[in-house]
């Protein structure tokens, strides 16, 4: 049998209460408390911040937000969602999980102040082997946010990863949250929406015996590169550059080389990696629209943008 001993006088009263109080509600076995200044607990091991330094950090950026905090002695905690993407909590680990397929428990435990409060049962959740053994998808993630803005604490149980013989509890306190979390909460309302199909197809257009990008083709384009920055199952972009069919067919296709060209040096000027790019020129061969028309060869002069996931 192994044993954690924590005197009691090296923690607050608020948080005496609350570690006696996730050891109770969290069923763990083998509980002694002793009255003289320090709690013997065996086969637990219990990760919390010390309340008076509960430190929750959130970065707010154009298309990231995160909020995260972080545990001594265990991992951070984080809540992130990037445009284009659901919201996710993770946390990683500084021991790595080292058995896949066990599941751990989390439940939502009130502080010891809050006494009318119940215990909020998530459920199981799987744990993952490695360094981020917990990552939960985003009806969850949101139900863990709503219960840290009620002042409670998601708290994660299961057996460690050594031998299984004792009781691990993560704790993420609901305190020092409020200011942060409502940056956090203003941040993914701001963040733009992103659909793969709005973006899968991009057609461009030229002047008359120009590979020259207008000022409605960069815009977008700029679009473009802020969804392929967001999208990391993008495998390709497919540019395949067009001419009408005024003059001579070699010229044509060197001039359809050139606008491929032309959108992929943009692409990379604005930071998409030189890696992913497909070119192709197929000149006069493939017109959209007929070239007995002016309407219809200012269609043909074109460039098509694919993405490929």
């Amino acid at each position: 049998m192994k044993f954690l001993h924590i005197p009691l006088n090296t923690l607050s009263v608020p948080m005496r209460r609350q570690l006696q109080r996730t050891v109770q509600q969290t069923l763990l076995p083998t509980i002694l408390l002793c009255s003289i200044g320090s709690v013997a607990i065996a086969g637990i091991q219990h990760y919390q911040a010390p309340l008076e330094k509960v430190n929750w950090q959130t970065s707010s950026k154009k298309l990231h937000c995160t909020l995260s905090h972080d545990i001594p002695l265990y991992g951070t905690a984080t809540f992130a969602q990037t445009a284009g993407h659901t919201l996710e909590f993770r946390l990683v680990v500084k021991r790595q999980a080292s058995r896949a397929k066990d599941r751990a428990h989390l439940r939502s435990l009130p502080p010891g102040w809050k006494h009318q409060a119940n215990v909020v049962d998530l459920g199981e959740v799987p744990i993952h082997k490695g360094d981020t053994p917990f990552q939960l998808q985003e009806d969850l993630s949101r139900r863990m946010l709503a219960e840290l803005q009620k002042g409670m604490f998601p708290t994660f149980s299961y057996r460690d990863w050594a031998d299984a013989r004792d009781q691990i509890t993560v704790a993420l306190p609901g305190i020092n949250i409020k200011p942060v979390l409502d940056e956090f909460i203003a941040c993914l309302a701001n963040l733009p929406v992103y659909k793969f199909m709005d973006f899968k197809d991009s057609l461009l257009h030229f002047a008359f015996g120009k590979s020259t990008l207008g000022k409605k083709d960069r815009k977008r384009l700029d679009e473009l590169v802020r969804y392929i920055k967001t999208d990391p199952q993008l495998k390709y972009i497919d540019i395949t550059g067009h001419t009408d069919n005024v003059g001579r067919r070699r010229s044509n296709d060197k001039l359809s080389q050139q606008r491929s060209q032309a959108v992929k040096n943009y692409l990379i000027a604005k930071g998409i990696s030189p890696q992913l790019f497909k070119l192709k020129a197929l000149g006069e061969r493939h017109p959209e629209a007929s070239n007995r028309t002016d309407e219809g060869r200012a269609r043909n002069r074109r460039a098509m943008v694919k993405l490929v996931k």
